[in-house]
Order: C-alpha cells, then sequence, then structure tokens
C-alpha cells in the first residue's frame, strides 16, 4: 500500500500571508437552514480503516463526506467503495499513486499520468457527472524546480481544466467570498494529524463560526487505537461528530459547498484577490 504521507523533515505545505483569512465577527454568505457556517469532511488516500469505521461513524451522525481516493490504495476495495459513495458521500481524486517527489516532475507529465488517469477512474467506476475535485498528495502545491510561485504555477496547470476545486491541508478557514477566485487552493485543516485531540476541531470550527465560513477538515487513518502520526481514534472522530452535530453548521461534502458558493457569485461584483497564497516547501 502506498504510504499516507510524512510531513516530518520539512515535507508539509504551508499557508503564508493570512491576510485574507477569516478575521472578522460579521456573516460571509447565507447558509442553508440559517446555519452559521459550512464544514466539510474530507478523509484522504483511500484506506480500509475510513470504509471500516469513518464510513459508518458519518452514517449514524447523519453527515455526508468527501473521500479523495489514490486508486493504488482502493483498487482491490472497489465494490465497498461504491458502496460508501451510493451513500451519498463524494469521491474526489487524490492521483494514482500518491507522489510525493515532485522535484523532476512537469505539468504535462503529472498531468497524463496521475490526475488524468485518476479522473478516468472514478468516470468508469462512479459517476463522470460527479464533482472533480482534488486533494494534493503529501500536502505539496509545488511541482518541479524554481522560484515557489513557479511551482504552484506548474501543478495548477497540470489540474486546471481537468479539475473544479483542489484542497491543500493548512490555513483559516475559507473565506467564501474568495473561494472562486482561487478554486485550486482551497484551506484545510489536520485536526488530529499530529495529536489525538478532538479538541482542536473544535477550536477552529469554532473561528469559522465566528466568522461565518467554510472548514474543511482532513483525515486519514481512522482506527479502534491511534498508533502513529496521522491516524485518529474512533473516540476521537467520534466525539468530532457528535460536537458538530450541536453546532449551528452546514455540512456536506467539498463539492456541494464549493457549487453553493459558486452560484451565488455574482457575476456583477467580481471579487478582488484570492486566497492567501501557499507556500510550498519541498
Amino acid at each position: 500500500m502506498v504510504s499516507r504521507r510524512s510531513f516530518t523533515a520539512g515535507a508539509v505545505s504551508l499557508i503564508a500571508g493570512m491576510g485574507g483569512g477569516l478575521a472578522a465577527a460579521r456573516p460571509l454568505l447565507r447558509w442553508p437552514g440559517g446555519a452559521r457556517a459550512a464544514v466539510s469532511l474530507t478523509y484522504d488516500d483511500g484506506l480500509d480503516s475510513q470504509i471500516d469505521n469513518a464510513a459508518p461513524d458519518l452514517q449514524a451522525a447523519g453527515f455526508r463526506a468527501t473521500f479523495f481516493l489514490t486508486r493504488q490504495n482502493m483498487e482491490d476495495q472497489l465494490p465497498r467503495w461504491q458502496a460508501v459513495w451510493r451513500l451519498g458521500h463524494e469521491v474526489g481524486n487524490h492521483s494514482v499513486t500518491h507522489p510525493c517527489q515532485l522535484r523532476h516532475c512537469t505539468s504535462a507529465r503529472f498531468g497524463d499520468e496521475e490526475i488524468a488517469p485518476m479522473e478516468a477512474f472514478l468516470d468508469e467506476h462512479f459517476s463522470p457527472d460527479r464533482f472533480r475535485s482534488y486533494a494534493y498528495p503529501c500536502g505539496f502545491i509545488g511541482l518541479g524546480e524554481g522560484e515557489e510561485s513557479q511551482r504552484i504555477a506548474r501543478y495548477g496547470r497540470a489540474l486546471r481544466g481537468r479539475i473544479a476545486a483542489a484542497r491543500t491541508v493548512s490555513g483559516l478557514a475559507n473565506d467564501p467570498s474568495r473561494v472562486v477566485s482561487d478554486p485550486l487552493l482551497l484551506h484545510a485543516y489536520q485536526p488530529t494529524y499530529a495529536v489525538d485531540d478532538p479538541r482542536r476541531a473544535f477550536r477552529y470550527v469554532r473561528r469559522t463560526l465566528a466568522a461565518g465560513g467554510w472548514a474543511i477538515l482532513v483525515f486519514h487513518d481512522v482506527l479502534g487505537v491511534r498508533k502513529g502520526e496521522g491516524q485518529t481514534s474512533q473516540a476521537s472522530h467520534r466525539a468530532i461528530l457528535r460536537w458538530l452535530s450541536d453546532q449551528p453548521i452546514w455540512c456536506a461534502p467539498m463539492g456541494e459547498v464549493f457549487q453553493y458558493i459558486q452560484a451565488r457569485q455574482s457575476p456583477a461584483r467580481p471579487v478582488a484577490g484570492g486566497q492567501p497564497q501557499p507556500r510550498a516547501r519541498v
């Protein structure tokens, strides 16, 4: 199985320049059902524990999520993943092989070898009408050599025309007035990656509620007992879902929230600027 990821030795992408993040205690968008904020739950890598543990927990809580699938991890469990999808969850692209060594990649090669084949796989086995989302393997948002801005732009060229929205792994919650102008750099937060403590998720979502924004939470393995970095115990996972159930939020898959925001983006009032520019550390 492909390794999930390691963020040691400088392997994490950082979101810098938080000037465009959420800070104001004012509603940014009218969310469905009178909710004060939106939350999307996302799960990376297409791991067996997500079928065995995360999906049933979500079902019990009444939440739908987005599962970002890596073909090399999940193909042997395809019928079970199709059953998860039929419950109303979204599936997104997390590449064919989950590559983390990207210094020698070009836009054309990466797009042709990792993005397009996975899109075709998802079209064939799920639906060609699904929302086309992507989560960056290893959290890296830059391809090849050169300046940071060049690497980010190179990755963007590999995604553009194939992917409608792409999720990073860090940053403040998303400002709905800005995500449509910068759809390939959506902010997210991994509440239990370093520490298996659900209170980290609570704090992040509370800040999102105060500003009326959109929080995207990221999980990987969901296990009975956490054994290492990146894993979430089922007790913490369930605690997060229970807490979210009591909050005035709209919890929906990432593509669904993005399309809701997109539909309310007035063409007469173009958004100035985008999300804070991430810094790709490789």
